[in-house]
């Protein structure tokens, strides 16, 4: 059993070595008795069908089997979410695969009730539903939120006309890690629509990562700038504010939303460094921050 790293998410840093990746998948896809995995999407983990199963690689903190108790309890207190279909992890090296139920279903997401499971997992105690052993991350020291460190890596990477305008963004809104005195709330930690899939029984949250303590309005900041960069509907949020059914505070969610459109710009111009499509996607971006237009950050 690996110890957990105090402060920081079940996942925190990205799968680097895909062909390794992949060997491990069919190894755990060989040992399970599934068929041959195909990947599906790669981000901070590589995803793979095998089969009915959804294999997950990754690198974790702490132990990997920790994050299948936390969906059965989830899933008693009426949230849904996928079924770990292996109550084992396979391991090689720093390298985890878990296995989970691949979930089938048709048609457009019921935000009002993604809105209600949120607000449902923000009454409850993190003591009662998270595995003791499991990681519960205060989300300011995500890496990607450190704005001071990632500006002083890629200041020369960016013009300063951008850089002025991130500038006076992290400006307005300094302060916003101060929470002294505020009532944390137990977060998902990245709900937005590729974390969400439909089922036969209605919506699936997905990717539960980044499980974090944070005030509530961390869980909505995402899904309230949506329709502004990435191509969502802004009723998507309405149906998501009134299924939710809580007071927010609003300065607080227009600070996180700005901020987490912030942190995926500057960890664009990261990648772009070596991608030449993430450097397209970063200069889109930016010409948000630059002059408030622009067309979608992703190509997709």
């Amino acid at each position: 059993m690996t110890s957990a790293r105090a402060g920081r998410p079940y996942v925190d840093r990205p799968v680097i070595d895909g062909d390794r990746a992949d060997e491990v998948a069919r190894a755990a896809a060989s040992r399970w008795g599934l068929p041959a995995p195909r990947l599906l999407r790669a981000s901070m983990n590589r995803v793979y069908a095998a089969g009915e199963a959804i294999l997950r690689v990754g690198h974790v903190n702490g132990r990997a089997e920790s994050q299948l108790e936390l969906a059965r309890r989830l899933h008693s207190a009426g949230i849904a979410v996928p079924d770990p279909m292996r109550d084992e992890a396979f391991g090689e090296g720093d390298l985890v695969v878990t296995s989970w139920a691949r979930v089938t279903g048709s048609g457009s997401v019921d935000w009002v009730s993604i809105g209600r499971a949120v607000a449902r997992l923000h009454k409850e105690s993190s003591d009662d539903l998270v595995p003791g052993d499991h990681p519960v991350a205060d989300p300011r020291c995500f890496p990607w939120w450190d704005f001071d460190g990632l500006l002083g890596e890629l200041a020369e990477s960016i013009d300063t006309a951008a850089l002025a305008a991130i500038q006076r963004v992290l400006d307005r809104h300094a302060g916003w890690a101060d929470w002294s005195g505020e009532r944390l709330v137990l977060c998902h930690g990245d709900i937005h629509p590729g974390n969400v899939v439909v089922g036969v029984d209605g919506p699936v949250l997905l990717d539960w990562d980044l499980l974090c303590l944070a005030p509530r309005e961390w869980d909505l900041a995402a899904m309230s700038v949506w329709a502004r960069n990435w191509g969502g509907d802004s009723a998507w949020f309405e149906d998501f504010g009134r299924g939710y059914g809580v007071e927010v505070d609003a300065n607080r969610l227009r600070a996180l939303g700005d901020l987490r459109d912030l942190a995926a710009t500057l960890m664009a111009v990261r990648a772009g460094r070596r991608d030449t499509a993430r450097a397209a996607e970063a200069r889109r971006r930016l010409d948000f921050w630059r002059d408030g237009t622009g067309p979608r950050w992703t190509s997709s």
